[in-house]
């Protein structure tokens, strides 16, 4: 028992315990063993020489792609100079929840926002001991693709795109924004202030959809996702070098007394 929950004993009718403020990585990572960067252009009809106009070529389909889905949807597309908070600076989220507010948006795509940010990616070298051409991976800058978007089952999001090989994806997803929409659904009444709630008229239900979330079947939600945002995936996988590894990158496990 925490000290709060002892002082306060009298007062507190149960708690609510659920994983939160979660960030899902997709890594493809049938590409970084030795030569798959090869192998893979090889089956695509690139060889390595021509790794970057293969490369530009992939960017320039996957900020298509970004530009269609905000088009299609009516919303803005915009480019960003700056991946983080600088003193007073609004963050992409920030940013993108003005938008959401001022557009009236409760559901579906926000706005797509083009950044461009530290990653690590691959480029071709000669290697001065086999005198031979080879994908190395290195630290540096590329586009990366933002999709905010409203959710009808978690809410406000976003699904990140990097558009240079290796394609990784980051998908945030509010775990609290998630139990508020399933409370909706099944009429349960609760009290909510900013990411916390205060109280739950069912905290049993609310307990055991906290559970559901957490044994949710991952990879396959996370794949449509990622469809979304990839439009090079199905040419990944003929060449055989798979889809998207999922791991949990970050989260909160949040308790609400």
């Amino acid at each position: 028992m925490t000290l709060f929950e002892d002082v306060h004993a009298d007062r507190i009718v149960g708690t609510l315990t659920m994983f939160d403020r979660m960030i899902f990585k997709g890594h493809l990572t049938r590409l970084f063993a030795p030569g798959a960067i090869s192998a893979m252009l090889w089956q695509l009809g690139f060889p390595l020489t021509e790794f970057t106009r293969y490369a530009t070529a992939a960017t320039e389909q996957l900020t298509a792609n970004a530009k269609r889905l905000a088009a299609e949807a009516g919303r803005p597309y915009l480019y960003s100079d700056r991946s983080r908070r600088r003193g007073g600076d609004l963050t992409k989220e920030d940013t993108a929840r003005a938008i959401a507010d001022r557009d009236g948006i409760t559901e579906g795509v926000v706005c797509v926002f083009s950044v461009v940010e530290p990653c690590w990616s691959f480029q071709v070298r000669a290697d001065h001991r086999t005198h031979r051409l080879e994908a190395i991976r290195r630290e540096r800058k590329c586009v990366h693709h933002y999709l905010y978007l409203i959710d009808p089952e978690f809410g406000f999001m976003h699904v990140r795109v990097q558009a240079w090989i290796p394609y990784e994806i980051q998908i945030y997803i509010n775990g609290r924004e998630w139990l508020a929409r399933q409370l909706d659904a099944a009429g349960v009444g609760y009290r909510r202030y900013d990411n916390a709630l205060l109280s739950v008229e069912d905290l049993e239900l609310a307990s055991k959809l906290c559970d559901k979330l957490a044994h949710r079947t991952w990879p396959r939600l996370l794949n449509a996702f990622a469809r979304r945002v990839n439009p090079l995936l199905d040419k990944i996988s003929a060449a055989g070098f798979g889809g998207y590894y999922w791991v949990l990158d970050q989260a909160e496990v949040a308790t609400d007394v």
